[in-house]
């Protein structure tokens, strides 16, 4: 018995070939895109929200949004917020296992390995952006310092070292670009801040980030009655009513939420720069003689 073999046409087989190349490139774009951090994908999410809102599709906008909501809850009750540059597609469902399989307190392991790696090679490569302001560049021999001891472990070195600069920078920020206070005396300049932040940022890392400044790092509390809220609280670390701050988890707080201020202060004087670039000159008024014809 003869068995013939049916020959595939080469149409067919070119057609095959680029199917498979094209799902081949479509899935390498998506794992691309996965691993993109979040700050570069929100903008998309943003318009997408904007788009159901008009279509008034809630049940949309919550199944889009609940994930991102549920990762902001997970990262405040450690005391951290939305690192926005930080956390992709990975971190994201990393940090979301932890929180829904109730391994919080590993949050803080898994966020300090992901700077650990190559030596803390990405945090250096933050800091190095810093000086690009002069009030962080007059102080760069205390940000190096404070990162050549937060590697070695001496923690608490680094925290009372830097939060001082956190302080001076929102309020150099305040001065220079947010409008004076009726009541100078009694503006708090973090809180002018982090509402500045909340307003200018998109909707899911703005209130992340003024969630931590008011209810951490910026708590208010009385001192002489009141429980410490936070172990990162600035006012219980500077007035010497907590002791128990000095964790390698709240060193790279202090360091993330001075990286998370700088960048977002040389964007808004990025952005101010490039406005005052594109305003239209007015052509200066010449100043002319008007010669009344019939007087002569």
């Amino acid at each position: 018995m003869i068995v013939t073999q049916t020959k595939t046409p080469p149409l067919v087989q070119y057609i095959g070939h680029l199917a498979r190349s094209f799902f081949s490139a479509l899935g390498e774009a998506a794992i691309k895109v996965d691993e993109l951090p979040i700050e570069k994908k929100q903008q998309i999410k943003q318009f997408c929200i904007h788009l159901l809102t008009i279509s008034d599709n809630r049940a949309s906008i919550k199944l889009l949004t609940r994930e991102d909501e549920e990762l902001s809850r997970i990262l405040s009750t450690r005391g951290w917020w939305i690192l926005q540059r930080d956390i992709n597609g990975p971190v994201k469902r990393e940090l979301l296992r932890l929180g829904r399989e109730a391994k919080t307190s590993e949050i803080d392991c898994y966020l300090c390995s992901i700077f650990n790696a190559n030596d803390g090679a990405r945090l250096q490569e933050r800091i190095e952006a810093w000086f690009n302001l002069p009030y962080l560049a007059d102080r760069k021999q205390i940000i190096l310092d404070s990162l050549e001891v937060h590697k070695a472990g001496k923690w608490t070195l680094v925290i009372p070292a830097l939060l001082p600069l956190i302080d001076g920078i929102m309020r150099g920020f305040r001065k220079q670009h947010l409008r004076p206070s009726k009541s100078p005396n009694k503006v708090m300049h973090a809180d002018k801040f982090a509402d500045y932040y909340r307003r200018k940022q998109p909707k899911l890392f703005g209130k992340s980030f003024a969630s931590f400044m008011q209810e951490h790092m910026f708590a208010k509390f009385d001192v002489n009655n009141g429980p410490v809220p936070s172990s990162i609280n600035r006012h219980a670390i500077l007035h010497g009513e907590t002791f128990d701050y000095a964790t390698e988890a709240n060193s790279l707080k202090v360091f993330l939420l001075l990286d998370t201020i700088s960048q977002f202060i040389q964007t808004v004087e990025r952005r101010r720069k490039t406005s005052a670039v594109r305003k239209p000159r007015l052509a200066p008024i010449r100043n002319t003689t008007v010669v009344n014809s019939f007087g002569k």
